[in-house]
This record gives C-alpha cells, sequence and structure tokens, in this order.
C-alpha cells in the first residue's frame, strides 16, 4: 500500500512538472532575430503576410523582381493564412556576400489551409534574397505567392 501511495505522488509531481514546463514554453518570446539580416527580413515579411497588410509585405520584396504589392493584393494571396495559432519556425539559413536563402516551416492551426479542417498543416519554404541597397529583399516569387504579374 505504501508503495502505491509514493508511486502515486511521483506521478503527481511528474505531472504538475510537465504542464508548468508547458505553460512557462509556451509563453516564452519567441527567440530575438538579429536586425537587418535576411532572417529579419524574412520574418518581418511573413509576419506582413500573416497579419494581411500587404502593402508592407510588398516592401520586403526586390523592386527589379517580377512582384508588386498590387500582386499580394489581387488574390494571389488564398485567405486564411493568418489563422489564430499559425506560426512560422525558421529550420536553416546561409549568407554569401550579397545573396542568402531562408527555409523555414509554416505550421497552420485551427484547420487554417486544411481541407479538411485538421490541425497541424505544415509547409516548408524556402526564400531566396539579395542585398538592395544595403537592404535584405526576397527575390524571385516568394511564398505564399504562386505568381506575379510580369506586367510591371
Amino acid at each position: 500500500m505504501r508503495t502505491s501511495r509514493v508511486l502515486g505522488g511521483v506521478v503527481a509531481v511528474i505531472i504538475a512538472l510537465a504542464t508548468v514546463s508547458a505553460v512557462v514554453a509556451s509563453r516564452r518570446a519567441p527567440p530575438a532575430v538579429p536586425a537587418g539580416g535576411p532572417v529579419a527580413a524574412v520574418q518581418s515579411y511573413l509576419t506582413a503576410v500573416l497579419d494581411g497588410r500587404t502593402a508592407d509585405a510588398a516592401g520586403w520584396i526586390d523592386p527589379a523582381g517580377p512582384c508588386r504589392a498590387r500582386d499580394l493584393e489581387n488574390g494571389s494571396v488564398a485567405p486564411g493564412y493568418g489563422a489564430p495559432g499559425s506560426r512560422v519556425d525558421l529550420v536553416a539559413s546561409s549568407a554569401s556576400g550579397s545573396t542568402a536563402t531562408v527555409d523555414v516551416e509554416i505550421r497552420f492551426a485551427d484547420g487554417g489551409m486544411d481541407p479538411f479542417g485538421g490541425s497541424g498543416y505544415v509547409e516548408r519554404r524556402t526564400f531566396s534574397l539579395r542585398t538592395v541597397e544595403r537592404a535584405w529583399r526576397l527575390t524571385g516569387t516568394p511564398w505564399p505567392l504562386e505568381f506575379c504579374d510580369m506586367g510591371g
């Protein structure tokens, strides 16, 4: 009988510690990203996209590339990207001179972007960047754009 009580107490302590750890981890601020780097540029772009601030997002796109603010505004971005609980996790980044790549995993919560309404949908994306006037800008057709109006 005494063994059962001790074992029950140990299990209760483990559950309490796990709960406290989960609460602390969920309230922790995201890791600081060095300002002015390619990861910060991707973070700012994706934050603006997920918040629906298309003009701000477009400011992070390479002005010499094919994409403009109107591409983000004209329905090239599907609604629902910014579902509450969605998050972006940095996977890797590398820079060499005036070019860089940033790999991220975009996790959609609350069924966002899942046609079956489930949770936990994940997309892995790679962003290419280059420096433009000493600032990092996304090149090509960055996610979530699938195409850009080449009309200028």
